[in-house]
């Protein structure tokens, strides 16, 4: 019995039956995976690309408020509608995945006098509200990153720079 055990990869129970839902085929596994690192990858990319274009339009609206004293009001402008907007979508981000209550919930976790059909309704429901918000996430990140190159650029910049001379 050990023998079939091993020679299954330990996937055969007491009676000598196999159970061929845990065998998975090596080139679905490999689609599947490739098709998930795209995925990754263009997720990647727009956030990098998002946060290439709010950056440039952020030191591009320096530039112009630095060049006549009546512009000199553009840039604040820009900064504060960056901080409006990024504020507004972390809260529309928390309050759309309902202050994340669903991630990491299962069927044993909700009432009992719920139907198998109404928890899993609602399982699925938290996984699908976390996919649909990603291009919120990207937008999230892609703003804040924005904060973290200005406030790199004003104090540690400097300091480098200092050092170095």
């Amino acid at each position: 019995m050990k023998d079939k055990e091993r020679d299954n990869g330990g996937l055969t129970d007491e009676n000598g039956v196999t159970d061929k839902s845990a065998v998975t085929d090596s080139s679905d596994k490999d689609a599947k995976g490739n098709r998930l690192d795209k995925k990754k990858l263009f997720y990647l990319f727009s956030t990098v690309g998002l946060s290439a274009f709010f950056c440039a339009f952020y030191y591009f609206a320096i530039e112009i408020s630095t060049l006549s004293p009546s512009l000199y009001y553009f840039f604040p402008i820009v900064m504060f509608t960056y901080m409006a907007v990024l504020t507004v979508l972390i809260f529309v981000y928390i309050i759309y995945n309902r202050g994340f209550s669903r991630k990491g919930v299962t069927a044993e976790m909700l009432p009992d006098e719920w139907s198998e059909e109404k928890k899993l309704e609602f399982i699925e429901n938290g996984k699908v509200r976390l996919k649909r918000s990603k291009w919120i996430l990207m937008l999230i990140i892609a703003l804040f990153f924005t904060f973290i190159a200005d406030t790199f650029v004003m104090y540690a910049l400097p300091e480098i720079q200092k050092f170095f001379s």
